[in-house]
C-alpha cells in the first residue's frame, strides 16, 4: 500500500473517530443540561409549600356533616374525592361539594373546613395539609436522587473530555481542528 493511501485512511479514520467522540459529548451535554433543569424545577417545588400559604390564609373555620360522597377516578386512576356537605347553622360556609385529597371521609362523616373569609373556594379539610406533607417528601427523595443522578452524568461529561483530550496527545493533535 503506498503511503498516500495509508495517510488518506489514516485520516478518514481520524475523522470518523472525532465525530464519533463530538456526537456522543453532545449527547452527555444535553443529558447533563435536562437533568439540571428537571433538577431546578424539582427545587422549585420544594419551594413552593401549599400546606403553609393555605394555613396562613384560611382564618375561618365551620362544620359539616358529609351527605354524599363521589370519587372520581380517570380510568383506573385516582383523581379526587368529592363530598357533598350540610354545613351546621350559624356558618357563612357557602359551598355545597368541597373536593378532598383522601378518601378517608365517609357519609355522616363531621368534618371541619378551614376557608378563607373573603374567598371561600379557598379552603382545605382537617387532614388534607398531611397529604401535602408527604407530597413534599415525595419530591425531596426524587429531587436526591435526581441531585445523584446529576452528578453521575456529570461525571461523564467530564470523563469524556478526558478521553478526547488523551485522543488528541495521542494523534499529537494532527488532523484534530477545534
Amino acid at each position: 500500500m503506498s503511503k498516500s493511501k495509508y495517510n488518506k485512511r489514516l485520516k478518514e479514520r481520524i475523522k470518523k473517530e472525532k465525530d464519533e467522540m463530538k456526537s456522543r459529548l453532545k449527547a452527555k451535554r444535553i443529558c447533563m443540561w435536562i437533568m439540571l433543569v428537571f433538577e431546578a424545577f424539582l427545587v422549585f417545588l420544594l419551594c413552593f409549600d401549599v400546606g403553609s400559604e393555605l394555613k396562613t390564609e384560611c382564618t375561618q373555620t365551620a362544620n359539616a356533616v358529609v351527605t354524599d360522597k363521589e370519587v372520581v377516578t380517570g380510568g383506573n386512576h385516582y383523581i379526587k374525592t368529592l363530598l357533598t356537605i350540610e354545613v351546621d347553622e350559624g356558618s357563612d360556609f357557602s359551598l355545597d361539594v368541597v373536593k378532598s385529597t383522601g378518601s378517608d371521609h365517609d357519609e355522616g362523616d363531621r368534618i371541619k373546613i378551614h376557608y378563607e373569609p373573603g374567598d371561600h373556594s379557598n379552603y382545605y379539610l382537617d387532614g388534607d395539609l398531611e397529604y401535602y406533607t408527604a407530597a413534599r417528601i415525595v419530591l425531596i427523595v426524587l429531587a436526591v436522587l435526581m441531585g445523584i443522578v446529576s452528578v453521575l452524568v456529570i461525571r461523564a461529561v467530564i470523563n469524556e473530555k478526558k478521553k478526547q483530550e488523551t485522543w488528541r496527545k495521542e494523534n499529537n493533535g494532527s488532523y484534530y481542528s477545534s
